[in-house]
């Protein structure tokens, strides 16, 4: 039994000690494995990048090991509005690590971008010169559009409220060049935008890092006898079909799941 005994601690001495041999930093009780480090940096990376930007990416964690640590001491983990932020972090990390593995290996084939260039073709054939409002909140934005709709000058507002303003007040670049299909990149807004006619104001529509977007179409010119489809506009074609793609499958597998759990909504505590 004595035996048995002293083979379990050599064996489990030398586990620890194979162990320690993967350890590149330690802070206090905090460790950093060669097996975590190739999960920041593959190995065929890293041995490629030379020591100084090792060294670099390992004081990095150092600074932040120290700092992490330093604010559990503290207990700043246990405080209500910072463990309400680390639970939605670790919630909103879950629910996109279950979407991007059901979702897989979606793709978009070379006839759905064809299908698509084909469909809207008569759109790359023009350009459209815009006057613009970006605005900072739905709320705003809504507003703005209901006093255009009432007879409100479009231009005024877009002086007086577009965030482009901020950038050089005595240009505030509410009016773009003539831009083509493609050169907007987002494909749901220039959907919108080349529906619209010559004078049409567009309904507001969510723009960039949380923004909202009104424009109005001032011209509408062709510049293009034929259409061609570029390796350019096949990519952006690509991504906008596989963005709605998403959509719609991250719609039908949560509406499918919400049959497994009950789900209830009362906004009355919100009204008291």
């Amino acid at each position: 039994m004595k035996i048995i005994s002293s083979l379990f601690v050599l064996l489990l001495l030398l586990n620890c000690a194979d162990q320690d041999k993967d350890v590149i930093v330690t802070v206090d009780g905090s460790k950093l494995t060669k097996n975590e480090f190739e999960q920041y940096v593959p190995g065929a990376d890293y041995q490629r990048i030379g020591e100084d930007r090792i060294n670099a990416f390992l004081e990095d964690w150092v600074q932040q090991e120290v700092l992490y640590l330093q604010a559990k001491r503290l207990g700043i983990d246990k405080e209500d509005s910072v463990s309400f932020v680390l639970d939605q972090y670790a919630k909103n990390f879950l629910a996109m690590e279950l979407v991007r593995r059901e979702f897989g290996t979606t793709t978009v084939t070379e006839m759905e971008i064809r299908d698509y260039f084909a469909e809207h073709k008569e759109e790359f054939l023009y350009a459209v010169k815009l006057g613009q409002i970006v605005l900072p909140t739905r709320e705003l934005a809504m507003r703005t559009s209901e006093e255009i709709k009432a007879g409100a000058d479009f231009f005024k507002l877009a002086r007086e409220r577009s965030l482009t303003r901020y950038q050089d007040p005595e240009n505030p670049r509410i009016i773009t060049d003539y831009l083509p299909r493609g050169v907007i990149a987002d494909f749901a807004i220039e959907e919108k935008v080349f529906q619209l006619k010559t004078g049409d104001v567009s309904e507001v529509i969510p723009y960039v890092q949380g923004t909202y977007l009104i424009v109005k179409v001032i011209d509408k010119k062709k510049i293009k006898a034929q259409a061609e489809l570029t390796e350019e506009i096949k990519g952006q074609i690509y991504n906008y079909l596989l963005a709605a793609k998403y959509q719609d499958f991250l719609k039908a597998y949560v509406d499918s799941l919400r049959n497994n759990y009950k789900v209830m909504i009362d906004i009355s505590p919100l009204q008291k």
